[in-house]
């Protein structure tokens, strides 16, 4: 077989998975809800699909729990650890796991609390065990935030109780949270439509505060949040597919109908196309096998399916192209020995 044919045939099945989704009529237009903001982004891509107000820095409420968890997640430590709650940790009140002073719980079942139960205690022992105080665990989530790329993010306390300046846009909320859904510790808690922490006189049982975990079971979580300030606050996720699609609610009076019908929407419009994974074998050229470097992922509209192309570059790269010829992909080519 020649060079060109052996090329042809490796072209040929990467369009056949291209085109395995059967395109769909155009999509129906966005739901417009009312509320404060509204943001929609697809994980996988980074791609935010519906913005409302979505970059105005807002309070959060409870949602801002997600930069907590995913503070103690990346710089933590062992989840099993134990720590012993202070005074001033069991003296935080409104919405709490009613932590005890002296009682003794791992950051795992104080993450469970935080985020099952919206504990504000249960944040601010977790930033006590992992950072020695909350003010600095804030200073912290700050610099995460910042890192992150989540520059609207104006952090003044770990839970989300009214403090003046505490504020995030919709849309670097949803960026946190898609990070924060990588966690695998996460990604489990926050699906759980209950939890359950602690053991003897510590045993705690919890039902999930986000409603929406009971409506579909392509539900994946994320997480509620009240104040008299924020009013009523929801992140939510679903996943469709290899998609992952998250919405961000700040004062939205039909939180759990507006974000269904965001995510729903979403699901309904819009695939997520992982055509081309590393390591994968493409190519033989001038005797050398060329495989993928990494997986080519991205996020089309339905309507759009038919007409995909790829374009060589060889020995470099393969180009994955809508049909006007706009790059949805680009796949570096290396010599490997496929998989």
């Amino acid at each position: 077989m020649s060079r060109s044919r052996r090329i042809w045939v490796c072209s040929l099945a990467c369009l056949t998975l291209l085109l395995a989704a059967a395109p769909r009529a155009l999509a129906e237009p966005w739901p417009q809800p009312e509320g404060a903001a509204y943001a929609v982004l697809e994980a996988n891509s980074g791609q935010l699909l519906y913005a409302q107000n979505a970059d105005a820095p807002l309070p959060p409420a409870s949602t801002g729990k997600i930069a907590t968890a995913l503070l103690v997640l990346r710089v933590g430590g062992d989840l099993e650890r134990e720590t012993t709650i202070s005074p001033a940790a069991a003296a935080v009140g409104e919405s709490s796991i009613g932590l005890e002073t002296g009682e003794t719980l791992t950051l795992a079942d104080l993450l469970r609390g935080a985020l099952v139960r919206s504990g504000n205690d249960a944040c601010f022992a977790l930033a006590e065990a992992v950072a020695g105080s909350e003010p600095l665990f804030v200073h912290w989530l700050n610099m995460q935030a910042l890192a992150l790329g989540a520059y609207s993010a104006s952090f003044r306390n770990t839970n989300g109780l009214p403090a003046a300046g505490h504020a995030i846009s919709a849309a670097d909320l949803a960026r946190l949270t898609a990070r924060a859904m990588e966690e695998p510790f996460f990604a489990a808690t926050v699906a759980s439509k209950y939890a359950e922490l602690g053991s003897g006189e510590n045993y705690r049982y919890y039902r999930n505060t986000n409603r929406l975990l009971w409506r579909d079971q392509r539900v994946a979580g994320v997480k509620t949040g009240t104040t008299d300030e924020a009013g009523p606050c929801l992140v939510a996720a679903l996943r469709e597919g290899e998609a992952l699609f998250i919405s961000v609610a700040f004062n939205s009076a039909d939180r759990y109908g507006s974000s269904y019908s965001l995510l729903d929407h979403a699901a309904e419009s819009y695939v997520l196309l992982r055509p081309v994974r590393e390591g994968q074998a493409l190519a033989r050229y001038e005797g050398e096998l060329l495989c993928a470097a990494e997986d080519a992922v991205f996020l089309l509209p339905k309507e759009e399916m038919q007409g995909l192309g790829l374009r060589w570059e060889l020995p470099h790269r393969l180009l994955i192209l809508s049909a006007e010829g706009q790059e949805l992909a680009r796949v570096e080519l290396a010599a490997g020995t496929g998989p």
